[in-house]
């Protein structure tokens, strides 16, 4: 088993592996290649009246309905504070405006922090989304991909073992994530 495959990388054409010590720019994605591919919901910051439990019951009510990325990551948030998910009686998720629903009479929508004119709190690193309930923002959730445990020192091990002089990151997360985990695994 090579390195490569130790490592859990996927190479799908092995002709590269050939190529390789010609190679000087390597790319990668984030999510999954550098990061385990599972989110954790590591804030709910609260900005209207609902208690967190409340908010979190409805926020994972409606998210245990999407097949988006964040969404596993609020329901186990709700499953690891042992909070009941609201039943929803009606969900929509148009493709790019977030997830809806109506949740014990109130209209809750999970979006993202571009979707939003209202103020908000200052972005952070990390992933968000935000809540709104009966059109108000309710709370913004926060959410981390840690980086894989070996995916700095694979990073580190290019240029000294394989001459490439330059490592990129690609991503379709927020310029602040990418460059916390570019950071984090050395790019």
């Amino acid at each position: 088993i090579s390195l490569a495959a130790r490592r859990g990388i996927i190479v799908r054409d092995p002709a590269v592996l050939e190529r390789l010590d010609t190679c000087r720019t390597a790319i990668f994605d984030k999510t999954g290649t550098l990061t385990y591919g599972k989110p954790v919901m590591t804030e709910m910051l609260l900005t209207g009246s609902l208690q967190h439990s409340e908010a979190l019951s409805l926020a994972a009510g409606l998210e245990q309905y999407s097949k988006h990325p964040l969404a596993a990551a609020v329901v186990e948030a709700a499953r690891r504070e042992n909070v009941e998910l609201a039943a929803a009686d009606e969900i929509a998720e148009p493709p790019g405006r977030g997830l809806s629903g109506l949740l014990r009479g109130h209209r809750v929508e999970l979006t993202g922090r571009k979707s939003v004119t209202a103020q908000l709190p200052p972005s952070a690193a990390g992933l968000e989304a935000v809540m709104l309930v009966d059109g108000v923002v309710a709370a913004l959730l926060r959410f981390r991909d840690e980086p894989r445990d070996d995916s700095r020192s694979f990073v580190q091990h290019l240029a000294p073992r394989h001459g490439v002089s330059r490592v990129m990151l690609v991503s379709g997360d927020r310029a602040e994530e990418a460059r916390y985990l570019a950071e984090r695994v050395g790019i």
